[in-house]
């Protein structure tokens, strides 16, 4: 009898640890399983919010190109009819006799300077006491030639180089604020042109010039001792 208790117990037991087994290997699988369904939503969530992202990005690329096209047309408006504007405005001037005057000196006196010139140089003089012209002997004219010619190249090619340098200086510091300075200078000219002109007695064309010129430079520099500090 007692082996056979002992027996019916070690059957028992070997029943319990067969089901225990089973149960390890069914909740091991079921685990696995609910881990692999778990991987699957997180992938499924990561490529959701891939595809977001990059639809968010597409779409703020879009509106940036959008935004920057709409300045850009806007720019080229407003510089279109500032432009416009201008061109009115120097009719404008121009109708003035006064302006016209001006405009006829600043055209004729570097005529007239390089005519001077040339004609000295063909025939190089100098006034006496008495206002008479002394031309000099051939040797020393040839050398006053040389030496005219030189000095006349020296100058342009100087003159070239500073002119370069100033307009690309302009061209950094050249905004919208440029634009409206030309075109209040205009403006004070139109206006006030004939009433300046009594009471100074300069060129209008030079004194639209002089005071862009001025502005400018003193924008050039402020810009370069902001720089420098």
């Amino acid at each position: 009898m007692l082996e056979e208790e002992i027996k019916d117990v070690r059957d028992q037991n070997s029943k319990l640890q067969i089901q225990v087994n089973q149960s390890s290997v069914e909740a091991v699988e079921q685990a696995q399983q609910k881990q692999e369904e778990a991987e699957k939503k997180v992938r499924t969530i990561q490529c959701q919010y891939n595809k977001l992202q990059e639809n968010e990005e597409t779409m703020k690329e879009k509106a940036d190109q959008k935004i920057k096209s709409l300045k850009q047309e806007m720019k080229e408006k407003t510089s279109f009819w500032q432009m416009v504007y201008i061109i009115f405005l120097v009719f404008e001037m121009i109708k003035s006799t006064v302006v016209q005057n001006d405009l006829f000196a600043c055209i004729k006196v570097p005529i007239r300077v390089w005519c001077r010139y040339v004609e000295w140089v063909i025939r190089p003089s100098e006034l006496n006491i008495l206002g008479e012209k002394e031309y000099f002997s051939t040797e020393w004219s040839w050398c006053l030639r040389v030496m005219a010619i030189v000095i006349v190249v020296g100058i342009v090619i100087a003159g070239e180089m500073f002119v370069l340098k100033k307009i690309e200086q302009y061209r950094r510091v050249w905004d919208k604020y440029s634009i409206r300075l030309i075109v209040v200078s205009l403006e004070m000219i139109i206006i006030s042109g004939d009433a300046l002109r009594r009471f100074m007695p300069i060129n209008l064309v030079v004194l639209f010039g002089m005071i862009n010129i001025a502005v400018m430079e003193i924008r050039i520099y402020c810009r370069g001792a902001n720089e420098i500090h």
